[in-house]
């Protein structure tokens, strides 16, 4: 499993969401700050980053290992804010008065679309970095396989979190605020129709981040060296 400076990661996801914002903020002023919840939905899609670099360099640094534990946690939590982001197209569909006006598509249909697909690009690109750092840590710790085991739940639990954020209105932060109603929600969503929609965003995670694992370590090639000098007669 290649190792990426994630320091340069940090900065092109940091590069990437400004530019996303600068793309929002020029199409707010053409039209209307109708979609200005992308920010923070954005912002909640940091969180399991920041949290992944932690475990990342403390297990780097072989210090506090207790602390990945909760760490680890705390990201499950937040990761399934990341693919979230996707759902958010679903506003396109609200503003069919606005977007289609005597038979023809306004152009702010295309700004609002480009913005959300901006938005969606750079919330999934930082959770899946955050899902290959937690993965490395536990390649580290152990072995490839248990490190797609992981990939696995996650996606798993991601494809879940998406269902609970979308269809029940459910925040990260209510597993610890309103238990109560978390386990309301949970015994609700045990149905057919809600398994499926689950595990088709699982399948969908999966497929988006094993494409990008492949493009990060199946297409390298060793650097070769540098061609021995011929000695001379």
């Amino acid at each position: 499993m290649k190792e990426l400076n994630y320091p340069k990661v940090f900065l092109f996801l940091v590069g990437l969401s400004l530019a996303t914002l600068a793309v929002y903020y020029v199409v707010s002023l053409r039209t209307d700050t109708y979609f200005s919840f992308l920010i923070w939905n954005l912002f909640l899609a940091w969180i399991p980053f920041l949290f992944s670099m932690a475990a990342y360099e403390l297990d780097k640094k072989r210090i506090w290992g207790l602390l990945l534990i909760p760490l680890g946690i705390a990201w499950l939590l937040f990761f399934p804010n990341s693919p979230y982001i996707m759902t958010d197209l679903v506003h396109l569909s609200g503003g069919k008065g606005k977007y289609i006006v005597g038979g023809t598509i306004q152009s702010r249909y295309w700004y609002d679309l480009v913005t959300l697909l901006l938005f969606t690009w750079s919330g999934w690109l930082t959770g899946f970095f955050s899902l290959y750092q937690f993965q490395s840590v536990i390649y580290r710790k152990s072995s490839l396989l248990l490190s797609w085991v992981f990939v696995l739940v996650a996606c798993a639990l991601g494809g879940y979190g998406v269902l609970l954020g979308r269809v029940y209105r459910l925040n990260s932060w209510d597993v610890l605020t309103d238990r109560h109603q978390l386990y309301q929600l949970v015994l609700d969503s045990l149905n057919r129709q809600s398994v499926f929609f689950s595990l088709f965003i699982a399948f969908v995670l999966l497929v988006i981040y094993a494409t990008m694992y492949f493009l990060l370590n199946g297409l390298s090639t060793r650097e070769r060296g540098p061609h021995p000098k011929k000695r001379r007669a």
